[in-house]
């Protein structure tokens, strides 16, 4: 399993951006929990996982949502599964408020479109992000 983020136009994907927007700690634990998946082979359900209800948000498919919290910091990361059994980061924010935003949501709905739509990947280097 392979974790892969949006290609850009610029060398660093919308996601690198926003690791690189958060504490070393948090970017940390983020890809902790995404490399988890990829050393598991699966999307393994827990307290922190859950899924972007597609009745409310108006798209087809399965959009993952992450939770990671450090600290005081809490963070969610929506990605999806590909047929391929890979994993691409569709959006990262800092979570301020209980419920979703939309404007996050529509991101994250806008990248799996675009993702469907054969957009390229790129792998992220979770190595760079590791404390």
């Amino acid at each position: 399993m392979k974790i892969l983020t949006l290609q850009e136009h610029t060398d660093v994907s919308e996601f690198e951006v926003f690791l690189n927007t958060v504490s070393d700690e948090l970017a940390a634990a983020i890809c902790k929990k995404i490399h988890g998946y990829a050393e598991h082979d699966d999307i393994y359900s827990g307290n922190s996982l859950k899924i972007l209800k597609p009745k409310i948000w108006g798209y087809k498919g399965t959009i993952y949502k992450l939770r990671v919290d450090c600290g005081k910091e809490s963070a969610r990361v929506l990605f999806v599964k590909t047929p391929n059994n890979d994993i691409v980061l569709l959006h990262g924010f800092i979570k301020k408020t209980r419920k979703t935003p939309k404007k996050d949501a529509t991101i994250a709905i806008r990248n799996f479109e675009r993702l469907k739509n054969n957009v390229e990947t790129t792998p992220l280097p979770l190595a760079k992000y590791s404390l």
